[in-house]
């Protein structure tokens, strides 16, 4: 059996460049009580890592977090998570003298100060509840989200035109179907594709290999979006299987004797540590 590691593989430069900057706060703030207010990326094995390196992780949802916010002291070190985060938040830090740092990914950033700075109505695609879509929706009055499970009741827009932007871990093949919808309803709608090149290239990847290989292995967190539009592109395929893992643990119990070559693609917060594991297991098959 062969078996190919697809580049890019690992982490993106958001993602590690939010991992680095965890490890210099460590460094720098020992004797400070580090906070993570919500996961820094959506990896286990990555979270996992930063617990015992001492940072505590904070969960929150939209009800909880202002509250939460405001209970943190003086000695409290907060880094926001790579996926953006509402600006509200950095205020009552602030107001409480509560030192924190940024640890959102240029790309992402980069949308969100677009959303803040459009003069037009904005359609922002993504997935209810996720981060990104939180970050997004906070930066402008005049923000609706096309949910892409829910969609979007368009008669919530009183406007002649908008500007179309999404989530940048979203798929290819999501963006394209929903910019059809939008356009029946706004036929002179701006289009921004904000789909990170990161995600991008991966996902080009499935599709331009998609008949080299008889199996693609997807490696990385379930709960992250990059990860799943990977999997979710690999799986329409019908010249290959598909497996969709977290660790090793996921691939106990396969047969894997009628696979000749193997491709492994990994989401942009998976560690080489799971895919260089993964690997090693399949070639002692």
């Amino acid at each position: 059996m062969t078996i190919d590691v697809i580049e890019p593989n690992s982490f993106c430069f958001g993602v590690k460049k939010a991992i680095d900057l965890v490890e210099q706060i460590c460094d720098k703030y020992k004797d400070k009580n580090i906070i993570l207010f919500g996961e820094l990326v959506h990896n286990k094995f990555v979270m996992d890592q930063l617990v015992k390196k001492g940072v505590k992780v904070i969960v929150f949802n939209k009800n909880t977090a202002e509250s939460l916010l405001n209970s943190f002291k003086i000695n409290d070190i907060v880094i926001f998570s790579a996926h953006g985060h509402d600006k509200k938040y950095e205020e009552i830090l602030n107001k409480n003298n509560v030192k924190f740092f940024d640890a959102t990914c240029p790309i992402v950033n980069l949308s969100l100060n677009k959303i803040e700075a459009s003069k037009l109505p904005i359609i922002f695609i993504g997935k209810k509840g996720h981060p990104e879509t939180i970050a997004s929706l906070s930066r402008n009055d005049e923000v609706y989200l096309y949910d892409i499970k829910e969609g979007l009741d368009f008669s919530k827009i009183d406007a002649e035109n908008v500007v179309v932007m999404n989530q940048t871990t979203l798929s290819i093949f999501e963006i394209e179907n929903i910019y059809k919808d939008i356009k029946k309803h706004f036929p002179n709608a701006v289009f921004t594709d904000e789909i990170c090149n990161a995600s991008r290239v991966r996902q080009e990847k499935v599709l331009s290999l998609e008949k080299d290989y008889d199996l693609f292995i997807i490696i990385g967190d379930k709960n992250s979006s990059n990860t799943t539009k990977l999997y979710d592109i690999s799986k329409k395929s019908k010249f290959h299987d598909t497996l969709f893992i977290s660790n090793l643990l996921d691939l106990e119990g396969i047969d894997f004797e009628k696979y000749k070559k193997v491709a492994l693609f990994s989401g942009t917060s998976c560690p080489k540590e799971l895919i260089d594991e993964v690997k090693d297991y399949l070639k002692r098959i």
